[in-house]
């Protein structure tokens, strides 16, 4: 095994990690050493049946990024979460309800409770009554999965997740950078990537939007979020940090290469979070909407 290594590439700085590889005939872990930076940003490992250990994940640093040795704080991940045949279960389980076509960049499910994060007073994206907030059940997953969720220690039990929002990515689509907002939803969010890969990009939330010019500010930190793979952001990573997912036609893999997103690409991701009492609700289920909304879910 061989430890993390940090090169240089005309984008920038890349931390190429080790890998973590899972067996589930055995629910172990081999995990292989991470860099300083990296271990620091993830904590403190936990353990149980069906999780070893959080892994270092391949990342890239932007030219102006603040820190381009370290990890924002918070950031957890774990290479192959599920395996194959797992990730071809819970493709099925979601396919078998009705993809939500309100959005423009992608299509939406939920399982749990339905909220969106938005400003404007839609009905179909706030619902107040017992029915309307109530999306697929939660029951509809695999039983495995909330519970390795759990066993992650990211969530305090099983009652701290009560949404899974499922997305639907296809080609280049992506989704604006964006803060969950800490009035909706809790301190905690996971997401479990499917069928494909992407980069997810970590910015500072005092960070001007680049100009109409399309120049790049350089002050970033993308995370390659390979399929069946798990992302935590927590702390610092997730108050202090906007993130999103550019409409880039390629992704750098691990190894540098690039794998490019055609019209057959798809991922499919699953974000686990608490959505609080605090949250904003609607009085009158009848308003009219007064625009269209864009909604950012990981």
């Amino acid at each position: 095994m061989h430890a993390a290594t940090l090169t240089r590439t005309r984008r920038g700085h890349a931390l190429r990690p080790t890998r973590l590889h899972y067996h589930p005939a055995t629910a172990t872990v081999v995990v292989a050493t991470c860099t300083t930076c990296t271990a620091a940003a993830m904590g403190s490992l936990f353990v149980s049946k069906f999780f070893a250990a959080w892994s270092g994940p391949s990342v890239r640093f932007g030219l102006n990024f603040r820190d381009a040795h370290h990890i924002p704080k918070g950031v957890r991940y774990q290479h192959e979460f599920v395996t194959s045949e797992e990730e071809t279960e819970l493709v099925g389980a979601v396919d078998a309800g009705l993809w939500l076509g309100h959005l423009k960049s992608r299509a939406q499910q939920f399982f749990g409770l339905v909220y969106y994060q938005t400003t404007h007073d839609l009905p179909s994206l706030q619902p107040v009554s017992e029915t309307g907030q109530r999306g697929r059940s939660l029951d509809e997953l695999p039983p495995w999965l909330l519970l390795r969720i759990r066993d992650t220690g990211v969530f305090s039990g099983l009652g701290n997740i009560n949404q899974v929002a499922a997305n639907e990515y296809l080609e280049c689509s992506g989704i604006g950078a964006h803060v969950e907002d800490p009035i909706s939803f809790g301190a905690n969010l996971a997401t479990l990537s499917l069928l494909s890969p992407v980069e997810i990009t970590l910015t500072p939330v005092e960070q001007q939007h680049q100009s109409s010019t399309g120049v790049d500010h350089g002050n970033w930190v993308k995370i390659l979020l390979e399929p069946r793979s798990l992302f935590i952001l927590q702390d610092d990573s997730r108050y202090k940090f906007t993130h999103g997912i550019r409409r880039s036609k390629i992704v750098t893999l691990s190894d540098g290469t690039p794998f490019r997103r055609g019209p057959d690409y798809r991922r499919i991701s699953l974000t686990f979070r608490e959505l609080l009492d605090t949250r904003r609700k609607l009085l009158d289920e009848h308003v009219i909407p007064r625009s269209n909304d864009t909604v950012e879910t990981t």
